[in-house]
This record gives C-alpha cells, sequence and structure tokens, in this order.
C-alpha cells in the first residue's frame, strides 16, 4: 500500500506490516514463543481499513468524486501480479511432484483467483488451525480473499457515505456501528469449546470489524494532516500520541506471544482488542515527530514492510511444499527463509513495481537507484 514512491508515505506504516509478516511467518513455523502470531492478519486488515479509507477521502476532497474504476484497477495492478505468479508457481510445483494432491485442488486455485477462499474454506470445513503437513498451500489465501471483498464493497459504501452524510463525525458514527455489528456477529456465532472456529475466523462478516476500524480511524486521523500537531518530540499531543501508540504496540506483542487460537476470548472480544491496539499504533506512527513512529521507520523493518505482500504470500507455500514431516532443523529453516526473502525481493523488484507503477517510471527509479550507489560506493 504505502510505498517510497506515493505522495503520503509514512515509513512507519511499513514497519507495522513488517511486525505483522513476521507474526504471521513465525506462526506458521510453529515457534513456540508466538503462540498467537496469527493475528498478525488482524494488524493487516486495520492498516488496509485505513489506508484505503484515507486514500479514497483524499481524492474525494481534491475532486469531489471518487473514481471507482481507477480504484479498482489500481487494485488489480497491485495485487494480482505477485498473487498469479504464487498460484502458477503451485500448480507447476504440484503437477512435478505431488500431482494426486493437485487434483485434490482445483477448487482452492479457482477461488483463490476470484477472492473467494475464506467462503470456500467455510462450506468445505477447511479448518484454518489444522494440522500442518495436510493443509492447503493456498490456506493463507483466505485473508487475500477477506481484504479484496472490502476493496470491492467499501469504495461504494464511503463514496454513498461522504456524498450523503455530511457530517464527518456522523460518518465516523455509523462506520463504528459497523464495526460493532461486526463484532457481535463474531460473538454470538462463536461456539465456546469448537475447536474449529472457521465460520467467526474466516467470515468477512466477522472479521470486518478490523478494516471499519482502520476506516475509522482513517477519518478522524488522516495521513494526510501529518506535521500539523505537536513541536519536535516534547510537545503535549506528540508525547500522548507516544504514550498511547506504545501502550498499544505492548498490548499486540502480548497477545502474540500469550495466546492462542483456542482461547474463547480471542473471539469475545480479544480481536477487537488486538484491532484498537493496532489502530492506537497506527495514529501514533503517522505522526513524523513520534518516538514509536521513528522506531518502526528503522531500515530493515522498511525492507520487509515494503515486501510484506510477497513474503506473506510466499512463505507458506515455501514452508508447506518443503515440510519433509520431520522436526524443522536450524538449517533447514534458514533455507527456507532465506528462499521466502529472496523471492519475495525479486518479485517486488521485477515484477510487482514495473507492472504497478508502469514500466517506464519503473526503469526511472533504477535508473536513480544505480546513480546513487554508484556515487555511495
Amino acid at each position: 500500500m504505502s510505498n517510497p514512491g506515493q505522495a503520503h508515505y509514512i515509513p512507519g506504516l511499513d514497519g507495522i506490516r513488517a511486525l505483522a509478516v513476521c507474526a504471521v511467518v513465525a506462526y506458521h513455523l510453529n515457534l513456540g514463543w508466538f503462540p498467537g502470531g496469527f493475528l498478525g492478519v488482524g494488524i493487516f486488515f486495520v492498516l488496509s481499513g485505513y489506508l484505503i479509507t484515507d486514500l479514497l477521502v483524499r481524492q474525494w476532497e481534491g475532486t469531489g468524486r471518487i473514481d471507482l474504476r481507477d480504484f479498482w484497477v489500481r487494485r488489480a495492478r497491485r495485487l494480482l501480479p505477485a498473487m498469479c505468479s504464487v498460484l502458477l508457481v503451485v500448480i507447476v510445483w504440484l503437477a512435478l511432484f505431488q500431482t494426486t494432491r493437485l487434483a485434490e485442488l482445483w477448487g482452492d486455485i479457482a477461488a483463490s483467483l476470484l477472492y473467494v477462499t475464506n467462503w470456500w474454506f467455510i462450506v468445505n470445513d477447511t479448518a484454518y488451525f489444522s494440522r500442518f503437513s495436510t493443509a492447503s498451500p493456498l490456506m493463507h489465501f483466505w485473508s487475500l480473499a477477506v481484504e479484496e471483498q472490502f476493496y470491492l464493497v467499501w469504495p461504494v459504501i464511503l463514496m454513498l457515505g461522504l456524498r450523503f452524510v455530511t457530517n464527518r463525525k456522523l460518518l465516523f458514527a455509523i462506520i463504528l456501528i459497523g464495526a460493532l455489528a461486526s463484532a457481535l456477529a463474531m460473538y454470538f456465532l462463536y461456539v465456546p469449546g469448537l475447536l474449529d472456529t472457521s465460520r467467526v475466523y474466516y467470515g468477512t462478516d466477522t472479521r470486518a470489524f478490523s478494516l471499519l476500524m482502520g476506516a475509522g480511524l482513517a477519518l478522524c486521523r488522516p495521513a494526510g494532516n501529518l506535521g500539523k500537531e505537536g513541536k519536535g518530540r516534547t510537545g503535549l499531543s506528540t508525547i500522548a500520541m507516544d504514550f498511547t501508540g506504545f501502550v498499544g504496540l505492548a498490548v499486540l506483542i502480548w497477545m502474540i506471544c500469550g495466546t492462542s487460537q483456542y482461547e474463547p476470548f480471542l473471539y469475545q472480544g480479544g480481536m477487537v482488542l488486538q484491532s484498537t491496539a493496532t489502530a492506537a499504533v497506527i495514529a501514533a506512527a503517522v505522526q513524523p515527530s513520534t518516538w514509536i513512529g521513528h522506531c518502526l521507520s528503522w531500515k530493515p523493518l522498511r525492507w520487509l514492510g515494503i515486501r510484506s505482500y510477497g513474503i506473506y504470500l510466499w512463505h507458506y507455500p515455501i514452508l508447506l511444499l518443503t515440510f519433509t514431516g520431520e522436526e524443522r532443523s536450524f538449517l533447514h529453516t534458514a533455507v527456507q527463509m532465506t528462499a521466502v526473502l529472496v523471492i519475495a525481493a525479486i518479485s517486488w523488484t521485477y515484477l510487482e513495481k514495473p507492472i504497478r507503477y508502469g514500466y517506464s517510471i519503473w526503469s526511472r527509479q533504477r535508473g536513480n537507484t544505480d546513480k546513487r550507489s554508484s556515487m555511495e560506493s
């Protein structure tokens, strides 16, 4: 989403992305320190809701309209190239080495292309927290489906809201009511004691509250107003934002390190708490004078965050398709993760960026980068 080439690039948000994708990868590596690493997906949801809404609201304020076609084309150029490349590699790998399994996964592949994976898994009772060795290499596509469904519907709803609800506070309240309805859907559809939580975990209706909370935040704290609050890192408002941001970050770390998928707490308000904590971190990170924004702008975090989409897409099939059935050794894990990072970096540089921005712009950026590297060396 945010990228160094954009007008309102906020490096701290890439740091948040990095933390989210690291949590998800750590969970899929079955590292015992991060039993709640799957909650990283919820962080992505809040961030997506925030950035997309901020983008659309800025366009509305600047032009008096929202160009839906342009928005959807840009989303397609951003998301489809990397996703299709992953699908192609998975199909080829299975065709070469696991032909029988490929025949079982055509439904998953079709659902992935149509961005309905989450509902496909619900209908087919495919549990996310099932045995890793028997999981689909496309299991993680469920979250992409939730986001894409949001991208299709939300711009239209927001456009109508901006047109007919002129009071921003009222519009904010309506969005929060929608988030509350989604959270209540998760609460009432969750069955305590039932190990398979697929319906509430995958459902667009039961996960929309995270996206809507991010959307609400964009209305009351837009990224376009950067630098208008606080004086340096000692202003009262900056100190307050830092405090709430670090508290939010502490809550996220506690939940990722101290909760598991089987705790009723998560489905009865815990994920709402997580989304609230994420919103607090985002609100602080978009203010460049905050310490938390400075910390999250650390260059290694930014590098991971910029490539987080590719890392998320590639890590699961690589971990699963190279799984030997035995306990992972340190060397095996290191090789897998090196492959993930290298492939994600190549995908970002040579596939995603050229298609997203156009080859001519990408080529000029590459040329400028090469010149800077030569001067620095």
